[in-house]
């Protein structure tokens, strides 16, 4: 049921007449009240009829968009209406029923999404929610699950990088790559990026005179530096994510149409879910489809494709094909050699 701001007044104009205890309430004297209010707040004169009243009550009552089912009853001896449980109020449930349901439904997602100590703000009004969630409806079932971890290798260093790279600081880290010793590099810090439950960090490298990709799992210790930050004329985010799957890139690797083969019921799999936003089909057959598309070879993409297994075949271009075939003589020796 639409609500509009005459009868959003009333209902609040009902429910404090009724917790008025001191007094009696037929629907003259509702009327008479809620006009003025009416009045006062939106200086609009009107007359309210018995039957616009005993709707609103009816409304309060068991409306279930309203959602406020209000204990309202009517005592014929004194023909005026009053609350059953004295300690209702509207007030205490101020959104609507649907408004509920989508609201459980909403914090369910964003409490997935918790990382950023930044949002310690957001964290309490959530709590928030939660608790007048509960209240008004008790514990709900979950609809929606999301693969995201409570805690992601790394997140403890978001607040500090996402300062530095807001005020536009250089810092000093100490990095250490899988396999290798820890090292000191000065950096000027640009983007994070959430990629499979891991954060990454896209920073000019003041050493190496170029872009780096950092995951934050693997950053030791940050400190600040006199050097000074580095404008970022080197990096267009969305530009270079269009042209890429996952977060690692060779500097000196272009964007290459990627020609593959599929085989059986994986066809449909991927017309309807494409590996890339480039991803087109040109030629179709009984057995099998040719799909292209095009973007930057990297580690994510191979294993990707390789995910498929044997129902996805690499066609060209011919360099891309051999490093897969590589892998995959790799793997057939683990297994049966």
């Amino acid at each position: 049921m639409a609500t509009n701001k005459h009868a959003l007044i009333r209902y609040r104009v009902i429910d404090r007449c009724l917790r008025n205890v001191d007094e009696q309430w037929n629907w003259k004297t509702l009327a008479e009240v809620c006009a003025h209010e009416i009045d006062s707040v939106m200086d609009e004169k009107i007359t309210l009829s018995e039957r616009t009243i005993k709707g609103d009550i009816q409304n309060m009552r068991n409306d279930k968009a309203l959602g406020y089912f209000a204990p309202i009853e009517y005592d014929r001896k004194e023909k005026s209406y009053y609350y059953s449980d004295r300690t209702y109020s509207i007030t205490e449930s101020p959104i609507n029923k649907s408004d509920r349901d989508q609201l459980d439904q909403m914090i369910n997602l964003i409490r997935q999404y918790t990382g950023f100590k930044y949002l310690n703000g957001i964290g309490n009004i959530i709590q928030k929610m939660e608790l007048l969630v509960y209240e008004s409806m008790g514990k709900s079932k979950q609809y929606v699950h999301l693969d995201q971890p409570a805690q992601i290798p790394g997140q403890e260093w978001l607040d500090t990088l996402y300062d530095a790279i807001k005020s536009e600081k250089a810092i000093t880290i100490e990095y250490a790559a899988f396999g290798k010793e820890p090292y000191q590099t000065i950096i000027s810090p640009y983007l994070l990026k959430e990629y499979q439950n891991r954060w990454y960090l896209y920073a000019y490298s003041h050493d190496k005179t170029g872009m780096r990709t950092y995951g934050l799992d693997r950053i030791h210790k940050i400190k600040p530096t006199l050097q000074a930050f580095i404008p970022n004329e080197f990096f267009d985010p969305k530009a270079f994510f269009d042209d890429l799957i996952g977060v690692t890139f060779n500097p000196k690797t272009s964007v290459k149409q990627i020609t593959f083969k599929v085989y059986g019921g994986q066809v449909n799999y991927l017309r309807t879910l494409p590996i890339h936003y480039t991803q087109e089909e040109i030629e179709t057959t009984e057995s099998f489809s040719i799909f292209t598309m095009r973007l930057i070879p990297n580690y994510e993409l191979e294993s990707k494709l390789l995910s498929f297994g044997e129902t996805i075949e690499i066609i060209k271009p011919i360099s891309f094909k051999n490093t897969i075939k590589k892998r995959v003589e790799a793997l057939q020796k683990r297994y049966i050699e």
